[in-house]
């Protein structure tokens, strides 16, 4: 086989990069912004919102839950409606065979099979939580990816989203991916690291939302599930033998405080994403790690959620999304 003479690429220069402007007139008790009109004002409101949304970009499937999604639709938002940014079935050949590792609800494998009739789509996860009608091309499997992987044939595609903490040995996951390619494969992860960085010094080291985060690290590292595994994705494709390798970096802000009217929405997503669901996912590593109680835990939380979703904090949250491919 052969392979490309630099089997790494430096990092590409994404608008998510440059620091953001912070709005000059922030008003945290006004929900009605001109961006998202009153959008903010209930979940029921953010669901219709992105109905409409998959309506008018030719989304739509059964058994989606617009209250479970949220995540998938500021991926939406951060992509500019694409479902992955490598070059996978861009160039060349069709993909026939694409796997959805750690798929979740299921909804990235059903929105890629609907748009991509001729692939055959597998979603794997631990959790059964997927709907049971789906595409007619899309398979959904429990198993777990930190056992020997068994497939039949290789995959033409390997995506993996929101990873971070799922595993307790990145490089042989990496090393099975490889394995588990056609030549000329790509894998793409797409996943949060912390802590939330703030370029303007705005997120204080003793502010509750920066000791939740150093928290979390901690937990992770004592379960042996690093929430900041991203951070070593590229190196760790190098390693395995993935070539033509990048790296980029996107910002999910904490909320809506940028000027700028498109990191203002994702940052208006964000913060109800994270808002509602910071629980479920502080509550494992904070009771088995950390020693807390879920009280204790609560009463901790009102603290953090309210400075995500103050708009002084100028924070937001590292995106990194990596792929490579395996040489031809």
């Amino acid at each position: 086989m052969s392979s490309p003479p630099n089997p790494t690429s430096p990092p590409d220069s994404t608008p998510g990069q440059e620091p953001l402007i912070a709005d000059d007139n922030p008003d945290p008790d006004r929900d009605d912004d001109s961006t998202y009109g009153s959008l903010a004002s209930s979940s029921t409101s953010l669901a219709s919102t992105v109905m409409r949304f998959r309506q008018e970009n030719g989304r739509s499937y059964h058994g989606w839950k617009p209250e479970r999604d949220m995540q998938h639709h500021v991926f939406y938002l951060t992509f500019d409606g694409a479902l992955y940014t490598c070059p996978a079935g861009k160039e060349g050949p069709p993909l026939r065979r694409v796997l959805d590792a750690g798929t979740g609800t299921g909804i990235w494998a059903m929105d890629f099979a609907d748009t991509h009739p001729g692939s055959h789509v597998i979603g794997l996860d631990l959790s059964p939580i997927q709907p049971g009608f789906v595409p007619p091309n899309l398979a959904f499997y429990v198993d777990d990816l930190e056992e020997d992987w068994d497939f039949s044939k290789p995959f033409d595609f390997i995506y993996g989203r929101m990873l971070a903490g799922a595993f307790t040995d990145w490089p042989r996951f990496m090393q099975r991916a490889f394995e588990n390619l056609s030549p000329g494969g790509w894998l793409e992860l797409a996943d949060i690291t912390f802590p939330a960085r703030s370029d303007d010094g705005t997120l204080a080291a003793d502010a509750p939302l920066a000791r939740w985060n150093e928290h979390v690290i901690e937990a992770g590292h004592v379960l042996h599930h690093s929430v900041e595994s991203a951070k070593h994705y590229r190196q760790q494709m190098v390693d395995a033998g993935f070539v033509n390798v990048q790296e980029r970096l996107y910002k999910w802000p904490i909320n809506a405080w940028p000027k700028d009217a498109r990191f203002k929405e994702i940052g208006m997503w964000s913060e109800h994403n994270f808002c509602g669901g910071i629980y479920g996912l502080s509550v494992a590593l904070y009771t088995r790690a950390l020693g807390w109680t879920a009280e204790q835990l609560e009463v901790f939380l009102v603290d953090v959620r309210k400075d995500l979703k103050n708009r002084q904090i100028h924070a937001y949250w590292p995106i990194y999304v990596v792929y490579g491919q395996k040489p031809e």
